[in-house]
């Protein structure tokens, strides 16, 4: 982390102190400051990186500021971004040397007894939480929750629709002065090198690429349309995947895209024109006999159902550092009760020989392959789809579980967002 300029803490410490006190994230906060919103990118980009960092770390900033943890909401947004700073080595103003060095925070840390308690302060995690991390990782565990307090790279998916490949995406974008690299799994992913402004260059404007993580690209991948077949996006949100899939059908075949969220709805029909995908029907699920009626009607006949499904968010922490404090043990419950009853539905429409995808951002078991095993104990004529099947062994390798089956891509192997995908399908009879 480079040295920062007292403009960017002072800026840093207002949005800190919003971000803390609504539970919400730098993006949502910095959006209602017009003075930030002016300033260079580069500015804005440190001010989140910074802000992204003290949400990232935040119980282990108050654990190591105890008592002297200042009562002004301001003061103390402050006292963390220079914890922060200590913590990466980079230099702090002469009015934050007397905090803690990072030595002794590191000696005050290593001085609680209880190893998982220890745990749980060092990375940030609520304590309930931090068991489904160990039972899943491991000894590797304190690897992945450290990956998961790093920057998200920014990564660009190229639209087919608008350009022939990620090269011409590239070369576009440099012709605009920004930098960036081939993604490494992803077939149209692009990773951008710099901070420039990307929602001002005319590749944006003209439709030529989505920001979107490496890991979803690769459940358009996964879910796999057959050129003009019928595909649904059962829990779409403003259209990531919506429009992955339009654009590897190239227009042809037809998706119908749903969701609960009558604002999200809306935010895909504008991505829609946008991007030039004009295979999609949004459809607004209001709960109206309508809406459920063209619902079934469309999925009794889709050959692919794609339920990316409400969950924990643990695997994108990296982008929406708040979301490590927005679940509780009751909410992981409930979303898992979620995920029981789309899978259900889904599974009931599945027409034979068409295939399920069940997608979550989560990194934990409990929300991924044991859904899927409790929905093929309920549903025995739903079969496994291997993934080393669907994508071919040379790409599904690196991305994949041991046995080729289950998408599991993570943080700390793959640079991606942590995320799981499975495929089932329905047996011919």
């Amino acid at each position: 982390m480079p040295d920062v300029t007292d403009n960017v803490l002072t800026h840093a410490a207002q949005v800190v102190a919003k971000c803390l006190d609504r539970g919400s994230g730098p993006a949502d906060v910095m959006a209602a400051m017009p003075a930030l919103r002016r300033e260079p990118s580069r500015v804005r980009a440190q001010v989140v990186r910074l802000a992204m960092a003290v949400i990232a770390g935040r119980r282990r900033l108050r654990y190591a500021l105890g008592d002297r943890r200042p009562r002004d909401p301001l003061q103390r947004a402050r006292a963390y971004l220079m914890l922060a700073l200590i913590e990466a080595g980079v230099r702090v103003p002469a009015d934050a040397r007397d905090l803690p060095s990072e030595q002794v925070m590191r000696e005050r840390l290593l001085a609680i007894a209880d190893a998982g308690e220890r745990m749980a302060v060092e990375y940030s995690v609520p304590d309930w939480l931090l068991p489904h991390f160990e039972e899943a990782f491991g000894e590797q565990c304190g690897a992945v929750l450290g990956a998961l307090a790093e920057p998200a790279p920014r990564t660009l998916r190229a639209n087919r629709l608008r350009v022939a490949d990620r090269a011409e995406l590239i070369d576009r974008l440099a012709a605009e002065g920004v930098e960036a690299v081939p993604g490494r799994y992803a077939p149209d992913a692009v990773h951008v090198v710099g901070t420039e402004d990307l929602f001002q260059t005319s590749a944006y404007r003209d439709g030529c690429f989505e920001q979107q993580d490496e890991a979803s690209q690769l459940a358009i991948a996964a879910t796999a349309p057959a050129p003009g077949s019928r595909a649904l996006d059962l829990c779409c949100g403003s259209g990531g995947k919506t429009l992955g899939l339009a654009a590897s059908l190239g227009n042809r075949g037809a998706i119908l895209a749903c969701d609960v969220h009558a604002a999200r709805v809306q935010e895909l029909r504008g991505r829609l024109a946008r991007a030039g995908a004009d295979n999609v029907r949004p459809l607004h699920l209001d709960g109206g006999p309508a809406a459920e009626r063209a619902l079934a009607e469309f999925a009794r006949r889709a050959d692919r159902i794609l339920v990316d499904a409400p969950c924990s968010g643990t695997g994108s922490w990296r982008r929406r550092q708040q979301a490590r404090w927005q679940v509780d043990e009751a909410g992981f419950a409930e979303l898992q009760a979620t995920q029981w009853m789309l899978l259900q539905r889904a599974a009931g429409w599945l027409k034979e020989g068409a295939r399920l995808v069940y997608a979550t951002c989560s990194l934990l078991p409990a929300e991924n392959e044991r859904q899927l095993e409790r929905l093929r104990e309920h549903a025995p004529d739903l079969e496994v789809v291997r993934l080393k099947e669907v994508l071919g062994g040379e790409v599904a390798d690196p991305i994949t579980d041991a046995t080729g089956t289950w998408l599991r891509v993570r943080p700390d192997q793959q640079g991606c967002d942590g995320f799981f995908l499975g495929v089932l399908r329905r047996k011919n009879a």
